[in-house]
């Protein structure tokens, strides 16, 4: 699994997954990840308000995603969950 060397680069990821999902016709799971995005502050409860969009674009819409782009949201939502519980 991919692993992310600074923020710049997690933030850059998500970004690339989004504009992807909007070019693919997947506008709900991008709309639903950029307002997760845009709820993180810095702050723990930021980072799991976008854990959680994530993990419902996961649930509810990645099976439609090619491969490529469903391995990019599960390598964002692992690094969300690390900074949210700490592990």
């Amino acid at each position: 699994m991919r692993s992310f060397q600074s923020n710049e680069e997690y933030f850059e990821a998500v970004a690339a997954l989004i504009r992807k999902l909007e070019l693919g016709g997947h506008q709900q799971a991008a709309d639903d990840l950029r307002g997760g995005y845009r709820c993180l502050n810095g702050l723990t409860d930021g980072w799991a308000l976008f854990l959680e969009s994530v993990e419902r674009v996961q649930a509810s819409q990645a099976k439609r995603f090619s491969r490529e782009d469903q391995q990019a949201l599960e390598a964002i939502r692992a690094a969300a969950h690390k900074i949210v519980y700490r592990r």
